[in-house]
């Protein structure tokens, strides 16, 4: 999933490194080949299951001892602090605030899900492209839409990591 933070992820038969928050491989034979940007959602079990009862779950019998019924990350989630972060925060940031980003025509921009939250909606426009953003808070859907009703790739992640990665990134302020 591309969401809360920039994992590497290794593929072993071209013993490549992806890097999900740049959407490309970043080492290994395949380098700047580009990855497909999929629509993701964060949410809790019960509303997932809610929206799709259909589901099946992956059995927990993997022949590991591992714990899957804990999360290892719980307390770096609660944690208001990013992992090593690096960059000045401006006035009323978070580094580990989750934004929504976008990236249109090779600039990048970032918007407040907890504003968005609150609003519903947000009307912006970027590049001469329209955009509009919505929640449903009832099944936690995030849509990032053109003008014309096409969705455009988007990724909901912490503010320290889209702006590390992407250091020149807007960020949306209500007028």
């Amino acid at each position: 999933m591309l969401y809360r933070s920039n994992v590497l992820m290794y593929d072993k038969e071209s013993e490549s490194l992806w890097s999900q928050i740049k959407g490309e491989a970043v080492t290994g034979e395949l380098t700047g080949t580009a990855l497909e940007v999929l629509p993701s959602t964060l949410t809790t079990w019960k509303r997932w299951r809610k929206q799709h009862p259909e589901t099946r779950v992956l059995s927990l019998d993997t022949g590991y001892s591992r714990n899957y019924a804990s999360d290892p990350y719980l307390d770096y989630y609660k944690q208001q602090s990013g992992f090593r972060s690096f960059f000045k925060l401006g006035p009323g940031e978070k580094e580990k605030e989750l934004v929504v980003g976008v990236v249109v025509d090779g600039r990048a921009y970032a918007y407040s899900l907890e504003l968005l939250r609150q609003q519903g909606e947000i009307r912006n426009e970027l590049g001469g492209l329209k955009l509009h953003l919505s929640l449903d808070s009832a099944t936690d859907s995030l849509r990032v839409t053109k003008a014309d009703g096409s969705q455009l790739p988007h990724m909901l992640v912490y503010w320290f990591v889209w702006k590390g990665i992407h250091p020149q990134t807007g960020r949306y302020q209500p007028d």
